[in-house]
């Protein structure tokens, strides 16, 4: 009679450990978030800057950002990375670097993230597009 008790608890705990996993796994899910920056051009000569900034008090993680242009084609990517409290990280896309017919090409930043929760609430991302040659900003617009 015992064994069975133990066997019948064996059974609830592991389908409960089972869910708890589940759930947890959920959850990192519906805590992922993917922002989509607005298109900006750049030509020849420059630079477009994905800055991110962690304002708040927990590591942010960054699942990527990706360079797009207006066809959907990845021009760079940049892997995971973990951006601590107080901290910034800068990723750039030269467009001198990006084979294309015309001069000016259309692009877009998208940025993934997860954790904590609100992460949006601690970091601050800027798209930067800046002169090569003098360093010189031709103008900044805030992502998140």
């Amino acid at each position: 009679m015992q064994i069975k008790t133990q066997t019948s608890l064996t059974k609830r705990l592991s389908a409960l450990a089972l869910a708890a996993i589940l759930s947890v796994s959920a959850c990192a899910e519906l805590a992922a978030q993917t922002w989509w920056g607005n298109p900006v051009g750049i030509t020849f000569g420059q630079t477009a800057r994905v800055t991110a900034a962690n304002t708040g008090t927990r590591p942010i993680t960054i699942t990527g950002v990706t360079f797009l242009d207006s066809e959907g084609n990845v021009l760079g990517q940049f892997d995971r990375q973990l951006i601590q409290p107080g901290k910034m990280m800068s990723f750039d896309l030269n467009a001198d670097d990006i084979p294309r017919e015309s001069n000016r090409i259309q692009i877009r930043a998208v940025i993934g993230m997860v954790s904590p929760p609100d992460p949006d609430k601690n970091l601050r991302v800027t798209l930067e597009v800046f002169d090569n040659d003098t360093g010189k900003t031709t103008f900044v617009i805030a992502i998140i």
